[in-house]
């Protein structure tokens, strides 16, 4: 199971620090041994008793390593302030190669409860039990969530042993829809990806409908594009933690906590969408769309107040930004294959709420290459920049002339030139905005960029970057940022 790059590298580099803070043991039963790994409760006092949380680990970390489960998860739990402000056991068991939580089938689109659910549940319940044996644990505030193969675990513990579990947080797993209405009991909030090639949303939506027809309490949030991991944002969600310590056994749920703000940066139905001209409407554009607005949110606090690069490809593949602007505190709000249309409708939570000090806009290319006409491209951008100063009149805006790329009979050059004519008149007419002259630095005299700068003959390469570098300076400086 593997997390997307931008999630991947903060998210493994974690894992030796989870290894320190989790104390390593091993359950041995009849059944055999079982490695897992605990957490204890900061400023543990033996004559307290502290909620519980199980965590079920995807098929990817099984092993006996007793370290691999931690991987996804496992590092939610450990910040300090974390577990200052909830003050709790931890359990991360490792499921032996070869072996499920629940020996049940995880393909197609429904499944059914084997009678006796297999040799590692038993061992992970006699785990539980022995831990309980031995630590202060509330009885009355289990928690229970896993992700993929820990998600049909956590699915079906909680139809086994309803009574058990005070909350439940499935992640892109599946159960017996047959046995939903077992887990009335317990309060869930589930999670699945509607681009999930892995396991079938469905197994999602049919546990989570068949616990509301039994009157159960129950939730669901779905990522739009995202596929199998769809555990990178459940973690994150603001208030995953918030939810399940809220919920105690036998008490009423408070479900108006298990609302996710992520969902509200997934791509919406077309209609949503202001103003006219083309949408990427395709699968990995969705998926792409999600995975960069919640890296955009994550980031907000860090950015607030940024120069604000916004875009599409181009402006998302300048890697190198940072270190190209040295002495500007710079935020790359490029999404790749992006549209004017999609720029207008995510300008408020990934631009406004910055209070940028600064915007660098450059859009259009995918309009003209999905069949929009420069006049739709223009009035989506004339919109954008009424925003942006509708919140700060004196915000230094500089809008970059589309680049040349490869030559289309009949689309380009000609109708990226038609556009930046348009763009140079905006410009001209009102003096709080500026040029960047990001098309004649690149053009080779035909309309077309050059091979040697923009090897796709579509995206710049560092020679590329280099020169929108330096008119960008030149545009900067005449702004004095």
């Amino acid at each position: 199971m593997k997390l997307p790059a931008l999630f991947a590298t903060a998210l493994l580099a974690c894992t030796v620090a989870q290894a320190d803070d989790y104390e390593a043991r091993e359950f041995t039963g009849p059944e055999g041994k079982l490695p897992y790994r605990l957490l204890k409760p900061l400023h543990f006092d033996a004559t307290k008793k502290y909620p519980m949380v199980l965590l079920l680990h995807g098929s990817g970390e099984r092993g006996d390593d007793n370290k691999a489960q931690l991987k996804w998860g496992g590092d939610v739990f450990t910040p300090a302030d974390v577990r200052e402000k909830y003050p709790a056991f931890v359990l991360v068991p490792q499921c032996p190669q070869n072996k499920k939580w629940v020996e049940m089938d995880w393909g197609g689109p429904s499944g059914t409860a084997p009678a006796d659910p297999g040799p590692t549940q038993k061992l992970l319940l006699g785990m539980l039990d022995s831990i309980e044996k031995e630590f202060p644990i509330d009885p009355d505030r289990r928690y229970i969530t896993g992700l993929s193969m820990g998600g049909y675990g956590t699915w079906d513990l909680i139809t086994r042993y309803p009574d058990r579990w005070a909350a439940a947080a499935p992640i892109c797993g599946g159960g017996d829809k047959t046995k939903a209405a077992l887990a009335k009991p317990v309060p869930v909030w589930a999670f699945h990806g509607d681009a999930d090639t892995t396991v079938m949303l469905v197994r999602t939506t049919d546990m989570v409908a068949g616990l509301k027809a039994a009157g159960g309490n129950a939730a669901m949030t779905i990522y739009a594009g995202v596929g199998h991991n769809s555990w990178s944002s459940a973690f994150k969600e603001p208030n995953f933690l918030p939810w399940i310590f809220a919920q105690q056994r036998g008490q009423p749920a408070k479900m108006e906590l298990a609302s996710s703000p992520y969902t509200a940066l997934a791509m919406p139905p077309e209609n949503v969408f202001a103003g006219s001209g083309p949408l990427q409407m395709a699968e990995w554009f969705k998926k792409l769309w999600m995975q960069r607005r919640v890296e955009f949110k994550n980031n907000s606090t860090r950015d607030h107040g940024a120069v604000v690069f916004l875009g599409d490809s181009i402006t998302q593949g300048w890697g190198s930004l940072s270190k190209d602007f040295p002495n500007l505190k710079v935020a790359n709000r490029g999404i790749s294959g992006d549209t004017s249309r999609g720029v207008r409708y995510r300008l408020r939570e990934d631009v406004l709420d910055l209070n940028p000090r600064a915007v660098s806009l450059l859009i259009g290319t995918n309009d003209l290459a999905l069949g929009g006409q420069p006049e739709q491209v223009l009035e989506n951008v004339k919109a954008i920049i009424a925003e942006l100063q509708k919140q700060n009149s004196a915000v230094p805006i500089v809008i970059n002339r589309v680049m040349p790329r490869g030559p289309q009979p009949g689309l380009f050059p000609d109708k990226i030139q038609k556009l930046n004519a348009m763009f140079d008149d905006l410009v001209k007419r009102d003096s709080r905005l500026t040029l960047c002259d990001s098309w004649s630095i690149f053009d080779d005299g035909k309309g077309s960029c050059k091979k040697e700068e923009f090897p796709d003959m579509l995206h710049p390469n560092p020679a590329g970057y280099a020169k929108w570098q330096a008119a960008l300076n030149a545009a900067f400086a005449k702004l004095k940022l």
